[in-house]
C-alpha cells in the first residue's frame, strides 16, 4: 500500500491531501482513493497509474493502450470475478447451483423485478447488498448481519417479516460497505447503477427489464453456466 500511495502521489505531484486515504481493493493492482467524509464516493487507480477512474466518470478502460472491445470487457470483468471473495457474500441459496453475483439494493425497484426472475427459476445467488440511499445500506447491513442472511434478503425483497435466524443478528457483525461499494463500481465497469448482475463467464446485465434480462437468466441456467461451489 505504501508503494501505490508513493505512485500516486508522483503522479499527481502532489503529498496525498489530508482527509483522504489510500486503501487496497480486494482486486489485485487496484486502489482506492478514500476521503474521510462519510457518504462522498471513492476513487480508484491501479498501482501503475496507467488506470485511474471516478465514479460517475465517462467510459471505462481495462488499462490497455486501445479502446477495450466486447470480448476484452468480458474477460477482464471474468478475471475481477476471481477476485471478489465469495465467502464475504450473502449466499442466497434457491434451487440451482449459484449462477451470478448480483449488486443489488432493497430501495431498488428493479432489484425487485430481478429477484422475481430469481424466485421464479430457482436460481441461486452471491449478493453483494448495498443501497441507493442511506435507509438501503442500513437495510442491506441488516441483512448482511442477519443469522441467516439469505433468508433475511428474501424476506427483505419480498416485503415479508422477518421471523426466526432471518430477523436475529449475528454478534460482532460488521457490514464491510466500502467492500461492497467497491465490488459494485468494478462489475459494473463503473456504473453505480443497481441492480448490476455479473454471470460465471464474465458477461454482465445492468439493470433488469421484463423480457430481455429474464431470457438470458434463464439461457445461462440452460447452459449450467455456475461457478464452481466454495
Amino acid at each position: 500500500m505504501a508503494a501505490a500511495r508513493a505512485a500516486f502521489e508522483r503522479a499527481t505531484g502532489a503529498p496525498l491531501r489530508a482527509g483522504f486515504r489510500v486503501e487496497p481493493t480486494v482486486f489485485p493492482r487496484y486502489y482506492a482513493l478514500r476521503p474521510d467524509a462519510p457518504g462522498r464516493p471513492s476513487a480508484y487507480f491501479r498501482d501503475d497509474m496507467r488506470w485511474t477512474a471516478n465514479v460517475r466518470s465517462a467510459g471505462w478502460s481495462v488499462g490497455g493502450d486501445a479502446p477495450p472491445g466486447p470480448e476484452d470487457l468480458q474477460r477482464w470483468q471474468r478475471e475481477q470475478l476471481r477476485a471478489v471473495p465469495l465467502e464475504r457474500l450473502v449466499k442466497v441459496r434457491r434451487k440451482t447451483p449459484f449462477v451470478a453475483v448480483i449488486w443489488s439494493a432493497p430501495d431498488c425497484p428493479f432489484c425487485r423485478r430481478l429477484e422475481r426472475s430469481l424466485e421464479e427459476t430457482g436460481a441461486s445467488v452471491y449478493l453483494a447488498p448495498v443501497g441507493l440511499a442511506e435507509d438501503g445500506f442500513a437495510r442491506s447491513a441488516q441483512v448482511y448481519c442477519a443469522a441467516d442472511p439469505g433468508a433475511a434478503w428474501r424476506a427483505a425483497m419480498g416485503e415479508a417479516a422477518a421471523t426466526g435466524s432471518a430477523a436475529a443478528s449475528r454478534p460482532g457483525c460488521a457490514y464491510p460497505r466500502a467492500m461492497m461499494t467497491d465490488i459494485g463500481f468494478f462489475l459494473g465497469r463503473g456504473r453505480l447503477a443497481t441492480p448490476i448482475v455479473v454471470f460465471a463467464d464474465g458477461s454482465s446485465i445492468t439493470g433488469w427489464d421484463g423480457e430481455r434480462a429474464p431470457a438470458r437468466l434463464r439461457q445461462v441456467l440452460a447452459q449450467k453456466l455456475y461457478f464452481p461451489e466454495r
